[in-house]
């Protein structure tokens, strides 16, 4: 089984256990998409390439939840559509 087959499985898993379908549509995840997309942004927002770097050496766990988030929108919205 190839990785994104692997991910998409235990994310269908996830959202089923919680029956979060029931919310899960294109418009709904494309929606938060983008809110975990600003989410990410707050992270940089007014700070130079210096201060991103040290920024980030502080804070690459939280960065990287969001990310995780947005690429789990991302997935769910590709299971949704096939």
């Amino acid at each position: 089984m190839n990785k994104i087959k692997e991910i998409t499985k235990k994310i269908k898993k996830f959202r089923d256990e919680r029956d979060w379908m029931q919310f899960h549509d294109p418009k709904n995840m494309a929606i938060s998409i983008i809110i975990e997309a600003s989410e990410l942004l707050e992270h940089f927002q007014w700070k130079t390439k210096e201060e991103v770097q040290q920024y980030l050496k502080a804070n690459k766990d939280e960065v990287k939840d969001e990310i995780a988030d947005i690429a789990m929108y991302l997935l769910n919205l590709l299971i949704i559509l096939d």
